[in-house]
């Protein structure tokens, strides 16, 4: 009975929302502020609230089929520009890689220093510059993965679902998403968040059980060694990549629910268009993409 009313309390704090959010900006400090959204990030009102959201959406988007087309079209879109934003983090890393060879074997330093006109830009050791090529991988895979979900780029094994029929596939992909996919990255958000928090800012250090909190200051964490020091860039982004994963877990489910509501064949993952070559505002592209 807990967990139930838990769970529709999740519902009135949807409603309640937009007033929740005026009290906070209502609140006189910077301090009391960050200390609701410390506390916010990891509580169960906040997980209730997003599951109630969730119900939302599936409720609406069984009632009405299109609204449950063009949010999955939104959701996989919005995953889709942070995965092509991400990819150019590729061209850095191979530039900076190749920088940092040249710089090192052929011309024999141990620094790039980039002041044109007497401005410095860049003044870092190569030791440094190699560990920050750590990070641009980093972001690929935090900030990528959940558009490689959407094109279906991960690796899998499909002995037993390439044998599927297409309504058993579409169970298998609903089903898998609510047990695993869904619950994984809720557990990797409620993890990674004191860790990032407490990485990023000076405060009573948080776990999973916190319930204060007394934020300080921005802290920004770092290392002692002469390699990348940003420790809190890395802690960051598993919290981003948790996010990510939960917005398209979501897609993902909402996704095989169309299939299962509509009668047309629609494929469990796709490709989507590069930005700028999809017009979002003409409806036979919007079912051509979502299809």
């Amino acid at each position: 009975m807990d967990i139930i009313t838990s769970y529709l309390s999740g519902f009135v704090d949807l409603l309640k929302l937009p007033y929740i959010i005026y009290r906070w900006l209502q609140l006189e400090t910077f301090k009391e502020k960050m200390n609701v959204i410390l506390l916010a990030g990891n509580s169960t009102e906040f997980l209730n609230l997003v599951l109630a959201l969730i119900t939302l959406l599936l409720i609406a988007g069984l009632i009405r089929p299109g609204f449950l087309r063009k949010t999955v079209c939104g959701l996989e879109n919005f995953t889709g520009k942070i995965g092509h934003f991400a990819c150019w983090f590729v061209l850095i890393m191979m530039i900076q890689q190749v920088l940092i060879i040249v710089v090192g074997q052929v011309f024999r330093g141990n620094e790039v220093v980039l002041a044109p006109l007497g401005l410095t830009l860049i003044n870092e050791e190569l030791q440094w510059l190699s560990g920050q090529l750590k990070l641009y991988n980093a972001i690929l895979i935090a900030m990528a993965s959940a558009f490689t979900f959407v094109e279906g780029g991960h690796v899998r094994v499909d002995i037993i679902y390439s044998r599927l029929s297409y309504r058993a596939k579409k169970i298998s992909d609903l089903l898998g998403t609510l047990i695993f996919l869904l619950p994984s990255s809720i557990l990797l958000w409620w993890f990674s968040w004191p860790l990032a928090t407490n990485s990023m800012f000076s405060q009573r250090p948080m776990n999973i059980f916190s319930t204060k909190a007394s934020w300080r200051a921005f802290k920004w964490e770092s290392s002692g060694t002469a390699e990348f020091t940003w420790v809190w860039s890395f802690k960051l982004l598993i919290l981003v990549f948790a996010g990510l994963m939960i917005i398209q877990a979501v897609a993902f489910l909402l996704r095989n629910v169309l299939a299962l509501r509509v009668r047309e064949e629609i494929e469990s993952h796709h490709r989507i268009d590069p930005i700028g070559e999809q017009d979002s505002t003409d409806p036979k592209a919007t079912v051509e993409h979502l299809a």
